[in-house]
């Protein structure tokens, strides 16, 4: 399973250069923005680059026809899926230890609000991925993102026609409450979405 991770990160070495680009340029932007703003632009790099890296490695794959290599190795169908899964966390994990590095280097500190927004891109990406990965076994890359799209724009959605019908907002206190338990709800979202993964990967091999 170790050697599949590797993979991985062995494609997406190929987006190193622009990965770097990227991670200045939101570097330059953090430094300058300052504050909570700064905190909000990492928080939202973690989610976005999470997402991208983990759908470039299902699209290295089927580029590469990888499937078809993948059947021979001494490896189990569950420990194939689990190689893909650690990768999103570990992407996840280290994007967000950037960011508090960056808070810490240049805010020369970081506050609580910005602990809990780096905690809660954490648990977002995770979601992401526990969202994506069974499309991605199910559908392929292409018919994923789309349905990815549509999942993105969902939350959006419902706050705009929240505002329109003019029904309450949640509260603070609700809020509070769902950043407390939102790691451990993504967490649990991950082991299920593994499970189905799981399913899905063994029945279309099959």
């Amino acid at each position: 399973m170790t050697g599949l991770i590797l993979k991985d990160l062995m494609y997406l070495r190929r987006t190193a250069k622009v990965l770097l680009l990227l991670l200045a340029f939101y570097f330059v932007l953090f430094a300058a923005a300052g504050g909570d703003t700064a905190a909000g632009i990492f928080s939202a790099v973690t989610v976005m680059l999470t997402v991208l890296l983990s759908v470039n490695a299902f699209a290295y794959d089927e580029a590469a026809k990888w499937s078809v290599y993948e059947r021979s190795l001494p490896v189990s169908k569950s420990g194939v899926v689990l190689a893909r899964y650690s990768l999103g966390i570990v992407v996840s994990t280290c994007l967000t230890l950037i960011s508090f590095l960056a808070e810490l280097v240049i805010l020369r500190g970081v506050s609580p609000d910005n602990l809990t927004a780096l905690w809660v891109s954490w648990s977002v990406a995770l979601l992401f991925c526990a969202i994506l990965f069974p499309l991605m076994y199910k559908y392929g890359t292409q018919k994923a993102r789309m349905v990815l799209m549509i999942v993105v724009l969902l939350p959006t959605l419902g706050m705009i026609l929240l505002q329109k019908a003019n029904l309450p907002l949640p509260s603070a206190s609700a809020v509070l409450l769902l950043i407390r338990f939102l790691p451990l709800a993504a967490v649990a979202v991950v082991l299920i979405s593994f499970q189905v993964s799981c399913r899905i990967f063994r029945n279309k091999e099959d």
